[in-house]
């Protein structure tokens, strides 16, 4: 299956979603489970995307670029999961460390990717951009791909946005315990003869350092549930950490009825009004 994403489209996606759209010049999306056709080489008004089912060894999932002043987009190849490897190592620790450190971000609106160092003041340190504020993350006592089963986390696990350390999308590998990467190889200014940034992530490090915008605001969603949103196979409204409005108002009343939730009734579906979704069982799939 395919999908086109342009300016339009992408606004539609917010409105489904009931995400309210920034006012920031560049918006970041993310969709889990999606490649671009092409290679992009800077700015256009309209990608394809192929859907592909993430497997944990390979980049299948989309990070892209929206920017609303010029209503033009961008899209890499990358990874928005981690590497199979560092799950399974992280799911055969014992004790109270079993499953920590790695993660996977949990689909939603976030707000805080700011311009920085990934690794910072490490030989392997390269501009990046930094996740500073809290997220809903989960962690894994199993093989992948992980399920609403697995315990689900409210914090900041210092997971950023950098690059894969991959070339070749179609090769196996690429550097990731929870952070989302960009296929590429990074310049590392404190590695000797390091090479300047390379592959996608080139293009995506030179669009967003090109501008003044300091933070970046990232939809991360499914690619299915996109797909199925704009193809008009599943109408209707959706929702997402970060999402607000009578949607939300909806939900909350709901989980108050299933005695989930007491809070306040204010469409916003923020941390409290996640936590008590997920623990009513009531998260869509793929979420």
């Amino acid at each position: 299956m395919k999908l086109t994403l342009n300016g339009v489209a992408l606004r539609r996606i917010f409105e489904i979603w009931n995400v309210p759209i920034p006012h920031s010049e560049i918006i970041l999306f993310a969709l889990r489970g999606a490649v671009p056709i092409k290679k992009a080489k800077g700015w256009s008004s309209s990608l394809e995307l192929q859907l592909i089912t993430p497997d944990y060894q390979h980049l299948r999932c989309t990070l892209g670029l929206w920017n609303q002043k010029t209503d033009k987009v961008f899209a890499a190849q990358g990874s928005t999961v981690p590497h199979k490897d560092n799950v399974l190592k992280a799911a055969a620790r014992k004790g109270p460390m079993k499953g920590r450190g790695t993660n996977q971000l949990e689909p939603g609106f976030y707000e805080d990717l700011h311009k920085g160092e990934h690794l910072q003041g490490k030989p392997m340190g390269h501009a990046a951009l930094r996740q500073t504020g809290y997220r809903f993350y989960r962690r894994s006592h199993h093989a992948p791909p992980y399920t609403s089963s697995d315990q689900l986390y409210f914090g900041n696990p210092y997971d950023n946005l950098h690059s894969a350390w991959n070339m070749d999308g179609q090769v196996a590998g690429y550097r990731s315990s929870g952070c989302m990467v960009v296929a590429g190889l990074p310049f590392c200014p404190r590695l000797p003869d390091s090479k300047p940034n390379q592959g996608a992530w080139k293009v995506f490090h030179d669009l967003i350092y090109a501008v003044p915008q300091k933070q970046f605001p990232l939809l991360l969603l499914p690619a299915t549930d996109v797909w199925d949103a704009l193809s008009g196979k599943h109408s209707g409204t959706r929702l997402c950490y970060g999402s607000r409005g009578d949607s939300v108002v909806r939900l909350q009343k709901a989980l108050r009825r299933k005695r989930a939730y007491s809070g306040r009734v204010d469409g916003n579906l923020g941390a409290a009004v996640y936590r008590a979704w997920n623990s009513a069982g009531l998260l869509p799939a793929g979420f």
